[in-house]
This record gives C-alpha cells, sequence and structure tokens, in this order.
C-alpha cells in the first residue's frame, strides 16, 4: 500500500514546471391508443441515463493494471490524491468556469461525485495504477447532455482556452495558473486536451485533462500527480543508499491520460 505522501503524490507537479469547463395533449381514441403503447411517447428518465451510464463505466476488468472504484467509494476512506475539494465559489472571470468544471472527470475540481452542470446524469470513476511506482491518479467521468449540450461545453472549452484571460485565474479561493492546451487524440466527435495547475498547501497540484465528445455524451479524463519537494528529496537519499525511492514526480514530470485508460473507456460508450 502506498504511503500517505505517496498518495498524496498521486495529485500533480510543480509551479516552475509550468512556467508560471411528451406527453401531448389528447382524449378519447387517441389517448387510448397511445396509452396502449406507452413507451415510444414516454421520455427516459435521468435514472435510466445514470443506468447507460453505469453500465458504460470502467471496472478493473476493462483496464488492466488498474485499481478502478467508484468516486464515492473511494472518498470513505483516504482519496488516492490524498486531498480533499477546494473550496466552492464563482469564477473570477466566467468564460473560465470551464476549464476547472472539468476536473475530477468533470464532476467538479477533485469531488469527482457532482454532475456537471447541464448534465442530465453523470458517473465517475478514479483509476490508480497498481505499480506503487506511477503515482499519477486519472478520474474518468461520463456525462449526458440534452440537445446541443454537450457541444457547448466542449465549445466553451475552446472559448476558455483561447482567452489569455484564463492563463490564471479563480474560483473561490482556489487559484489555477499555467493553464495550455495539450495536443488532443482524434477520438469521439471532438476533443479537446489542456493542462494546469493548483496549490494545496505546501505542494502544487498539476492536472491534464482531456474531453472527448461522442454524441451528447462527454467522456472526462483528468490525471493528476503531485510535486512534493520532501518527497523528491527523500527518494534522492534512498538512491544514495542503494535503495529504491517511491517515485516521487519531480518538477519536470507532467501527469499523461493514458491512452489505454481512453480507448477503453470510448470502446464501452
Amino acid at each position: 500500500m502506498k504511503s500517505a505522501v505517496s498518495r498524496v503524490v498521486a495529485a500533480v507537479s510543480v509551479v516552475v514546471a509550468l512556467g508560471a469547463s411528451a406527453a401531448c395533449g389528447g382524449s378519447g381514441d387517441d389517448d387510448a391508443g397511445k396509452s396502449a403503447n406507452p413507451t415510444k411517447s414516454a421520455k427516459p428518465h435521468a435514472s435510466e441515463g445514470s443506468s447507460k451510464l453505469e453500465k458504460a463505466a470502467l471496472t478493473a476488468a476493462d483496464v488492466k493494471g488498474y485499481k478502478v472504484e467508484k468516486a464515492e467509494e473511494a472518498e470513505k476512506g483516504e482519496k488516492p490524491d490524498g486531498s480533499a475539494a477546494p473550496p466552492a465559489g464563482k469564477p473570477s472571470r466566467a468564460e473560465c468556469g470551464p476549464l476547472a468544471a472539468m476536473l475530477g472527470g468533470g464532476g467538479g475540481t477533485g469531488a469527482g461525485t457532482g454532475a456537471p452542470k447541464k448534465a442530465k446524469s453523470h458517473v465517475s470513476r478514479i483509476l490508480t495504477a497498481a505499480d506503487d511506482k506511477d503515482s499519477t491518479t486519472t478520474d474518468v467521468g461520463l456525462s449526458s447532455y440534452a440537445g446541443t449540450d454537450a457541444k457547448k461545453a466542449v465549445a466553451d472549452l475552446r472559448t476558455a482556452l483561447r482567452s489569455k484571460k484564463c492563463a490564471a485565474f479563480r474560483v473561490g479561493e482556489q487559484r489555477y495558473l499555467g493553464v495550455r492546451s495539450l495536443s488532443a487524440p482524434d477520438k469521439g466527435d471532438e476533443a479537446v486536451s489542456y493542462k494546469l495547475a493548483h496549490r494545496r498547501g505546501e505542494y502544487v497540484t498539476r492536472e491534464s485533462v482531456t474531453v472527448v465528445r461522442s454524441g451528447s455524451t462527454l467522456a472526462v479524463f483528468s490525471a493528476s500527480n503531485l510535486y512534493d519537494p520532501e518527497g523528491v528529496q527523500r527518494d534522492k537519499d534512498a538512491e544514495k543508499d542503494g535503495m529504491d525511492g517511491s517515485g516521487t514526480p519531480t518538477a519536470d514530470q507532467d501527469p499523461k491520460v493514458n491512452p489505454k485508460i481512453v480507448e477503453a473507456q470510448l470502446d464501452k460508450i
């Protein structure tokens, strides 16, 4: 089992490395005919959408080498990243809000369990590598939307990434910085990738996010690790003594979304 510090290290990296989101009316025979086959006109309930997403959510059998937990299960004990969600609040710049909203698999920064704004249903999974040397935690979220809301969510992300004002912004008391676009995978109907960082006490968490839209469903992959200066020094000391360290990410080690996690999840949507 990973040590407490090792778990904390499963969240991100350092600021220096960075360089500084029908019923139809009628009566009589018409109504009788409709009630005889109600499934044609009935709208699906949110619970039905959640059920479909639950079936599509990743399991340990889908991605070998990873422990897969529901977000709420992970939060019963210590979270894999050893952290708590930062305080909620409005973004300092409204157009930057979507960037933070996609963290934690699109369930809110570090939370993982809350449904994104305008999503009809949402499920999350937290993946941690079975190998203690890999300190990256990956939150994977699936959200279903109505109409064109999924397209708008991706468009809002693109707008935020194009805005120089979103290179650094706040949400409540949490400050995000080092926002940059990353090369997105050629998957789904469209995809967006980016990275950012935020402080957690003496540590700096860095996250790499990939959002893939498939029709009205968004698959959000948020990989994170954490820069722990003391942990890095302990690893160096252990190496000098001829022992293995805990694999603490150094300042130049960005978290990466594993392509096989993306492939496995999209194959189930």
